[in-house]
């Protein structure tokens, strides 16, 4: 399958997601688009046409690369008029504002263009990130939800190419320990102590994910010392019994810790570091959708139960809008920190990585007495979005918050801040 085949699959699953074309080019101020693609996505530009026949706000024109002017009727009742079409070679694209193209073919057009991928990205954003959450802070006053910035990609880092290229893929790695016969290899996970067997367990935790028929998405159960998934889902380390509210971590790979034990992942980090400084605080690990999956993040969320006072944390390939807010970790590798110590392989962390991902997780929590105001403003909120209001209004909430102690700054937690302070200034 060619890319832009796929682009356009996946701009259809966008459509089922309720974000349309009439929709994106209100949201981007454009009046008078001009759809360009070829003749065989002709099928595509009509579920395009039909959606602003419909929608009734603007009307669109289309154009074709490879075909003559014509038109096209694929409505058997003639529920709509027929799609007409020009041969780009006789349009004026001064005519209108925006060229968006359907296609990955390049057009002669110096301004006014929006690629396809350009396109992509802007649909999926707005589908698969912004929609959802903003439909689901609606259901959930009070709860706190943020999309993050990971440093998950060598690219970014100077010489980061070529270290990225001195890696053992983990497929080779996993793929040496089996045909091995038993004989030890050596992984990237030796630095660490573990035997091949227990890196080929840590490194199943992406193909033991299973889809169920409500769309979610849950991990098998294993009781592996390092692995521990109980009720399809990882365990977190040193989780208390008593809290007042909860910190969800949903996502793929670096949310669920792949390629470390289940201490040792971000959720266990934080959770003992909370636990440290007598923050009230219970860390979930929710992650477990494939990657590439983005509505498998939102399936799962439904599934959740905050209260007000809780936080949400979702991972989904570094996509953010810009109607939400979003928390910006990639530099958390960056010097005087050296990043090649931080990853399993190109796109992965190891142990250490999640380790220092935790402690830039609880150094923003910790910020400006964030955990002792509940209260937290959208620059751009949904309508409804009232945490003083609906701060204590769950049982849940408040038979969790009057089993705690008052949270009081401990001689432990000034010095850290101190050193915090210094470190990422």
């Amino acid at each position: 399958m060619e890319k832009d085949e796929k682009h356009l699959i996946k701009l259809r699953d966008c459509f089922t997601a309720g974000y349309t074309f009439p929709q994106y080019c209100i949201d981007n101020g454009i009046k008078k688009p001009l759809f360009v693609t070829e003749g065989k996505f002709l099928t595509f530009a009509w579920e395009v046409y039909v959606q602003f026949c419909y929608d009734k706000r603007m009307m669109a024109k289309f154009s074709v690369l490879d075909l003559p002017t014509d038109k096209i009727n694929l409505t058997a009742r003639a529920v709509t008029t027929a799609l007409s079409y020009k041969n780009f070679s006789e349009i004026n694209p001064e005519e209108f504002d925006a060229i968006i193209l359907l296609t990955l073919h390049s057009v002669k057009v110096t301004n006014k263009l929006i690629p396809l991928d350009k396109l992509l990205k802007g649909f999926v954003s707005k589908a698969y990130a912004e929609i959802p959450i903003l439909n689901f802070l609606q259901r959930h006053p009070g709860v706190k939800v943020f999309c993050t910035i990971l440093p998950n990609r060598l690219s970014y880092y100077k010489d980061g190419v070529e270290f990225a290229q001195s890696l053992t893929p983990r497929h080779v790695v996993e793929k040496s320990i089996r045909e091995s016969g038993g004989v030890a290899v050596p992984t990237p996970l030796d630095r660490f102590g573990y035997t091949n067997e227990e890196v080929v367990e840590m490194s199943k935790l992406k193909r033991r994910v299973k889809v169920n028929l409500d769309g979610t998405t849950s991990v098998e159960d294993n009781n592996h010392p390092l692995i521990r998934i109980v009720n399809g889902k990882r365990l977190t380390a040193y989780q208390p019994e008593n809290y007042r509210n909860k910190i969800y971590f949903l996502g793929p790979c670096h949310y669920i810790g792949t390629y470390a034990p289940y201490d040792k992942t971000i959720e266990s980090y934080l959770q003992k570091m909370l636990n440290e400084h007598n923050f009230p605080y219970r860390v979930e690990n929710e992650g477990q959708h494939y990657w590439g999956r983005y509505q498998d993040v939102f399936y799962n969320m439904e599934k959740l139960n905050p209260v007000p006072g809780d936080i949400i944390f979702i991972y989904i390939n570094n996509l953010i809008s810009p109607n939400l807010p979003a928390l910006n970790l990639r530099d958390a590798f960056d010097p005087p920190l050296n990043y090649k110590e931080f990853f399993y392989d190109n796109g992965h962390f190891n142990e250490l990585g999640y380790k220092v991902l935790a402690e830039r997780f609880f150094n923003i929590l910790t910020e400006n007495n964030f955990f002792r105001d509940v209260e937290f403003n959208y620059h751009m909120p949904p309508p409804c979005i009232t945490d003083t209001v609906y701060r204590h209004n769950s049982s849940r909430a408040a038979e969790n918050l009057s089993s705690t102690r008052s949270w009081k700054p401990t001689k432990k937690f000034c010095a850290r801040k101190k050193f915090q302070s210094a470190r990422w200034s």
